[in-house]
């Protein structure tokens, strides 16, 4: 009866065991990162967030009317019908497909003119052509280059302050401040009366312009966007952990050596991936695409048809193929405001100010190692059996000497 007991026991031991030990194991496999808060904001040099200028349909301008005229076969005079059309095809991204395909019967694929050069000719190449003046902290910065960079992304000819793309690291951008700082703001004054007008997007500076960003229409009205902003530190051995397990991604997790990763530029990726299966053929991107992809008048009506940004948004949504940045801001909106008077004239002003400085910063830390697996379970063989991993190595070697004693004699 004795042996029954004994036997029971050691099964049940067993049990526990191997129940704590399968707990530890999906603990470890499934929350072995963790975020914490710090508030020691006296010292910390804050980075500003990303700020993004783009290019957008404004007007039809003589200027545009005349370099479709000097492209027009046979200098034919243009109806106004195919000049819009060419306009709006000028600034078409996936958030505006429109494009009357019928204006463009009997011509080439991009309606009869290079739909690239044009786009060249006409707009911005540099931040100088349409920005007259730029304060950080209200101070007058003399170089608006050193701040805005050209890009051509998915949403056009856009100007990305403070981003990733353009710097080593966070700790290399310009745009900075402080607790202590007076002034957290970013003041900027732009020319009127052009081709476009500006659409603005403020977010992380990991992420770019995308179809389904936040954007603010720049008006003639002077205004000021207020925002908060909350960022986010990594210990160093977060990135050893898996992707599943921190559920996010640092900007060098990307297949393309040639672009970081973002939720932008992964979002972007899958759209360009389903524009290519739907209709063979993308819309403007980065530069690094291949112009021959990009779609013609024809490729542009079927994703009009396809209804293509419904479809990117369900497919990620549906798939959870985009995870966060784990280096993203949390940026909130507060609220924008017009000022009564316009001190620059007819030239249009927009203001981005930060309404208070962060009081809190999130870190994400590892609190489960393999280390700590190992060390998790050895107590519990302890707890259970009375026994150290010492004990266990001496019992197996007494097994193995009396096996060799038996088998020498």
């Amino acid at each position: 009866m004795r042996w029954f007991f004994w036997i029971c026991v050691i099964l049940l031991s067993a049990w526990n065991m191997t129940t704590i030990f399968l707990l530890m194991k999906n603990r470890s496999d499934t929350d072995s990162t963790s975020i914490g808060v710090t508030t020691s904001y006296l010292s910390w040099i804050n980075t500003f967030p990303a700020v993004s200028l783009c290019l957008s349909k404004n007007r039809i301008t003589k200027e545009f009317s005349e370099a479709v005229k000097r492209r027009a076969a046979n200098n034919q005079s243009p109806s106004y019908t195919y000049i819009r059309t060419l306009y709006d095809y000028l600034f078409i991204n996936p958030n505006n497909l429109y494009l009357k395909e019928e204006y463009c019967k009997d011509l080439n694929s991009t309606c009869g003119v290079d739909i690239l050069d044009m786009r060249k000719e006409l707009f911005a190449s540099s931040c100088t052509e349409f920005m007259e003046q730029i304060y950080f902290s209200e101070k007058l910065l003399p170089n608006c280059e050193e701040i805005f960079k050209f890009h051509e992304l998915e949403m056009g000819y856009c100007f990305l302050a403070n981003n990733l793309i353009d710097y080593q690291n966070i700790e290399t951008m310009p745009l900075v401040y402080s607790s202590l700082d007076e002034y957290r703001n970013l003041r900027l004054v732009l020319r009127s009366g052009l081709i476009y007008r500006y659409d603005l997007y403020i977010h992380s500076p990991e992420n770019q312009p995308y179809f389904n960003a936040l954007s603010y229409t720049i008006t003639s009205d002077p205004s000021v966007h207020s925002f908060n902003v909350e960022g986010i530190d990594n210990h160093h051995d977060v990135i050893d952990e898996p992707v599943s397990q921190r559920m996010c991604k640092f900007d060098t997790e990307t297949n393309d050596n040639k672009v970081l990763y973002s939720f932008s530029s992964c979002m972007s990726e899958i759209r360009s991936e389903i524009e290519m299966k739907l209709c063979n053929c993308t819309l403007f991107n980065q530069s690094e695409q291949n112009p021959l992809k990009y779609c013609g008048v024809e490729g542009i009506v079927c994703l009009d048809k396809e209804n293509l940004a419904t479809k990117v948004k369900s497919y990620v949504g549906s798939n959870m193929v985009c995870l966060p940045s784990c280096m993203e801001q949390q940026i909130s909106y507060v609220g924008s405001r017009e000022k009564n008077f316009n001190e620059y004239g007819d030239s249009i002003m927009v203001e981005i100010e930060i309404t208070s400085p962060p009081t809190a910063r999130y870190f994400r830390a590892v609190t489960q190692t393999k280390l700590d697996l190992v060390v998790a379970i050895g107590g519990v063989i302890g707890l259970f059996t009375g026994a150290s991993l010492l004990n266990i190595l001496e019992i197996i070697s007494m097994i193995f000497s009396k096996i060799r004693i038996m088998f020498k004699n």
